[in-house]
């Protein structure tokens, strides 16, 4: 009898924590029970690009172009398998396939023909999510708010997402702006303002290696995530076929699906749509028997060196300082070369950790990363890598048959407090014998 009145109290305790929250939205799903503001939305198809870029690219502002694609001529291609089933006949190119429509980032990728995918996807759970087919890129139209040499330069890939419905995404962020567009079924996007709500993305984005949440999308914890107040409003956008929605990047979005659906997204590079330089010098509007589809354009565009840089430098210090230690393991993984095996690199590389560190407090944060781009100590920083870079490629190519280039991911024994010191870090030619010196005596490099 006792066991049973600790048996019971237990799960009273448990009942009453897990029920504590008076949120409407506790143990809902995600964004269901608002607050909801309305978004822009344009009735009149796409707006030209250079509305679109100066109105919404460049302030982070969504927007919803309802039925912007609905007079598309290909559009009725997307109603019945059997037209794509035509076009990849006898066609043996892989396609890769999700094998959970309740997305999950651990799940198992199938690789498999098109014609595979489309005898199957109606009775398993499966879901193509893929870059356009080549085959399939003569019938996709880019949207005319793209349609201009600065813009395209932002394009950076085109995506196809193809299922039997009831689909839903894990909440996340992505660092790409992306124009989705409904071909065939029904969307629903629940947005957050990561603008407004800062504390919300920072706390609920919570697997940062992948930008996304761990919240159960079906079964909200408001206990457990208390920033998910109600001064939190959500934008809930619904599309159906022929309807598009801009969503900006790092907008907090979770994303489901039903009926049969088919859709596109266009995913522009954010830095380069945000400064693209859109106006009626640059932009020569096109005439609609101009407009270019996607088998006529480069794709996917490549970052620029210095834009794979920023990108990096970003993700390594994410909202948190990191010191010169830190940096110089995860730059020395990026290059798959200890820097603190040779007394050049690590020279090199204090010199610019230095130019980084603008308060000299010898950690580096996300402004001091920005500002770094913002002004003229890029090229200069950029230089030093480079020659880093060029050091390291010579050293590779010495000891290709060893592996005394590997990083030992569990040293401790790194190079701390010598990153200043002119004597430690100094930049006159020295020989060999010198060299083994220098590393003999700060053995913690």
């Amino acid at each position: 009898m006792y066991k049973l009145i600790i048996i019971f109290i237990y799960i009273l305790r448990v009942f009453v924590y897990s029920s504590k929250s008076q949120h409407p939205g506790h143990l809902k799903p995600f964004g269901s029970s608002g607050p909801f503001k309305k978004l822009d939305e344009l009735t009149d198809g796409f707006p030209d690009p250079i509305i679109f870029f100066n109105k919404y690219v460049s302030k982070s502002h969504p927007v919803l172009f309802r039925q912007a694609i609905i007079n598309d001529i290909h559009l009725s291609l997307w109603d019945k398998d059997e037209n794509i089933n035509k076009i990849f006949y006898k066609n043996n190119d892989i396609v890769h396939v999700e094998t959970r429509k309740k997305e999950s980032r651990k799940q198992d990728i199938l690789t498999m023909t098109m014609t595979e995918f489309l005898k199957r996807y109606q009775h398993e759970e499966l879901y193509l999510v893929e870059e356009v087919p080549n085959l399939l890129r003569p019938y996709f139209t880019l949207p005319t708010s793209l349609q201009c040499e600065p813009a395209i330069d932002s394009f950076q890939v085109a995506m196809f997402w193809y299922s039997s419905g009831n689909t839903s995404s894990v909440i996340h962020t992505d660092d790409y702006d992306n124009i989705n567009c409904v071909l065939q079924g029904d969307k629903q996007f629940i947005l957050v303002d990561p603008h407004v709500h800062k504390e919300v993305a920072s706390e609920i984005i919570d697997v940062y290696s992948g930008s996304y949440s761990s919240i159960d999308v079906d079964s909200v914890d408001y206990n457990k995530y208390p920033s998910l107040d109600d001064n939190v409003y959500y934008y809930k956008v619904n599309l159906s076929k022929g309807d598009c929605l801009f969503l900006p990047a790092l907008w907090v979005h979770q994303v489901r699906s039903t009926n049969r659906n088919v859709a596109i997204n266009y995913w522009l590079n954010h830095d380069r749509a945000k400064n693209a330089v859109v106006n009626q010098t640059t932009c020569l509007l096109k005439n609609k028997s101009d407009f270019m589809r996607l088998d006529t354009i480069q794709w996917p565009k490549e970052e620029s060196h210095i834009e794979y840089l920023k990108k990096f430098m970003l993700d390594l210090v994410d909202e948190e300082e990191i010191s010169f230690k830190q940096w110089t393991i995860e730059f020395s993984k990026d290059l798959d070369f200890d820097l603190r095996s040779d007394v050049e690199t690590i020279t090199l590389f204090a010199e610019f950790f230095n130019i980084v560190d603008e308060n000299e407090n010898g950690l580096i944060t996300i402004n001091e990363v920005e500002s770094l781009f913002d002004n003229n100590n890029i090229t200069t920083a950029y230089d030093i890598l480079e020659d880093i870079l060029d050091i390291v490629d010579d050293k590779l190519k010495e000891n290709k048959k060893s592996n005394n280039t590997s990083i030992d991911k569990n040293d401790d024994d790194m190079v701390n407090n010598y990153y200043r010191s002119n004597e430690n870090f100094s930049n006159e030619e020295t020989d060999q014998e010198e060299d083994n010196d220098y590393i003999d005596e700060h053995n913690d490099l």
